[in-house]
């Protein structure tokens, strides 16, 4: 790892499609500062990552839900490194219930953490993207980014609101040659999927692997073809849903 080696901030990477990001990540040459609540997730990624030397790989352990947390980062990000040429939004949380059963702590959670964190840490990170060879932004959201599932109406508004938000912010930010990106997968074989629907044989859902493997194609595109979204299906779903 040399100071030319590009630098990744991945959020979530404790775990699920945050690790797997970061691991095919650092396969490609970047240098990786990895944000999540537990310090122990992030050391078993770290460990799954080639040698990155000491100055490769930078573990947070922050909660994104506090209001400074993006800033926070985003310095982290520019006295550790100096730069930074990928914003990975993968963190995200998922709470069930009918629209009658939630609270407002739930919202204010569950928004500040799906929607709030990614804005502004694309907001934070914008000096640093532009001074980048080929800044990139990549939002992992859902497939309720467009759908809307029984029980499902907080965490849909959540993700609709993360491909709202990335959809204007390819436009804003086209001029300044970096590129935003939204990967939407259906069902995931993670531990947040498990508990919010137990009733998915594990063996159809998509790996995070193969999650890890379509942002890497993202950023393998680096011509005059630009890809805004993915959306990825279980193949036991249906093709083509409405």
């Amino acid at each position: 790892m040399t100071n030319q080696n590009p630098v990744a901030l991945v959020t979530g990477a404790s775990r699920g499609i945050g690790r797997s990001i970061a691991v095919m990540l650092s396969k490609q040459g970047f240098r990786l500062l990895l944000v999540s609540r537990g310090q122990t997730g992030l050391e078993e990624t770290a460990r799954r990552c080639p040698d990155l030397g000491p100055e490769g790989i930078v573990l947070l352990a922050t909660d994104l839900t506090q209001p400074e947390a993006p800033r926070r980062i985003i310095q982290h990000a520019r006295a550790t490194f100096g730069r930074l040429d990928l914003l990975v939004n993968n963190a995200g949380a998922v709470v069930s219930g009918p629209i009658g059963s939630y609270t407002l702590e739930q919202w204010e959670e569950l928004m500040a953490l799906n929607a709030r964190a990614p804005f502004f840490l694309m907001q934070e990170a914008l000096p640093l993207l532009r001074a980048a060879p080929r800044g990139c932004i990549v939002n992992i959201g859902s497939v309720v980014s467009k759908a809307g599932y029984a029980d499902q109406s907080l965490y849909s508004a959540s993700k609709h609101a993360l491909l709202g938000m990335t959809k204007a912010a390819a436009r804003d930010l086209a001029a300044d040659r970096i590129r935003v990106h939204a990967v939407l997968p259906g069902g995931v074989n993670t531990a947040m999927v498990g508990d919010v629907r137990p009733d998915i044989d594990a063996s159809e859902l998509i790996s995070p692997d193969e999650v890890a493997e379509t942002v890497r194609f993202l950023l393998s595109m680096d011509g005059n073809a630009v890809i805004d979204e993915l959306v990825i299906r279980r193949a036991a779903k249906p093709a083509w849903p409405v």
